[in-house]
């Protein structure tokens, strides 16, 4: 029986058709999970078709928003808060799929909330993400292995990966109280990414202030993406193994959606030595996250 409560959250920005036709095909495939509300906030120049597609298959379950301040994704994401009032928040991605009957979530969520946990990447379930967590000793569940992200563990994750790796992602289901946690944080002060993307949501394993959860790895694929292989070299997308229609390439949509900008710095890269580069690249990664914090 399904005795724990679940929101839809969405603030997301639907700017051209692909983007559109995916968003559909990512809600059909999961739109009868047991989720009292659906709260979405609708940005770009899809959002009016956006918005009747999901008032047409939602009607009063959706808490819809249309708001797009110059204060930020953070800042209006705050506002939705009061919409969401339940035991977990399922932050949707909506260029990713369900791969599994939607029923499986009700036993995932129950699992979830007996073993305290406030944290579960519903995507990315390949070799090299299990990867991470080999050599730690897991709680488990029916559905789920359960790992406590403490500093301990994160040390002896990120010596097992040899490379830095995020301990909370977007696509993710999370405990209110996580997800309040990082909304309401300034956190990073010094920003990664523009205030009006909702990156700096995720958190990096040195995001020390955000340890102390328990964090539940599914032992079966839920989602998975529509285009992007997450830097592997074998064939993880949908649209590589064949499931999804190849109508756009990934490259294609982001060249659609990101400012390209001409970049002098990447012409004169073959004439400077390698420290040289190195230095450079760090001063103006710098100064870009500079900027992002004070506009």
């Amino acid at each position: 029986m399904h005795n724990t409560s679940l929101v839809i959250f969405a603030n997301f920005r639907i700017d051209n058709k692909e983007r559109y036709l995916r968003m559909q095909d990512s809600f059909f495939s999961f739109k009868d999970i047991s989720a009292e509300k659906w709260v979405i906030n609708i940005r770009g120049s899809y959002k009016e078709q956006t918005l009747n597609f999901l008032q047409e298959h939602l009607h009063g379950k959706l808490y819809h928003y249309d708001m797009e301040s110059k204060k930020g994704w953070f800042h209006d994401t705050k506002i939705m808060l009061k919409d969401i009032d339940s035991d977990f928040v399922f932050f949707w991605i909506e260029d990713h799929i369900n791969m599994v009957e939607v029923s499986k979530y009700d036993k995932i969520l129950n699992e979830m909330k007996e073993n305290q946990c406030e944290h579960l990447c519903y995507t990315w379930w390949h070799e090299e993400e299990k990867k991470k967590f080999s050599l730690l000793e897991a709680k488990e569940s029916f559905s789920l292995k359960i790992y406590e992200m403490n500093e301990e563990n994160i040390k002896t994750i990120k010596k097992n990966m040899g490379q830095e790796f995020y301990t909370i992602s977007c696509a993710s289901i999370l405990s209110l109280k996580l997800f309040k946690k990082i909304i309401s944080s300034n956190h990073p002060r010094l920003k990664r990414w523009p205030k009006n993307t909702p990156f700096d949501f995720e958190k990096k394993d040195t995001d020390v202030d955000f340890l102390g959860f328990n964090h539940a790895v599914p032992k079966f694929e839920l989602f998975a993406s529509i285009d992007d292989n997450h830097s592997l070299d074998s064939r993880y997308s949908l649209i590589d193994r064949g499931l999804y229609p190849n109508r756009m390439s990934r490259n294609q949509v982001q060249n659609l959606e990101l400012t390209i900008e001409k970049n002098k710095f990447i012409r004169i890269k073959k004439y400077l030595p390698k420290p040289i580069i190195k230095l450079l690249s760090v001063v103006r990664i710098f100064f870009r996250r500079i900027g992002y914090s004070i506009n």
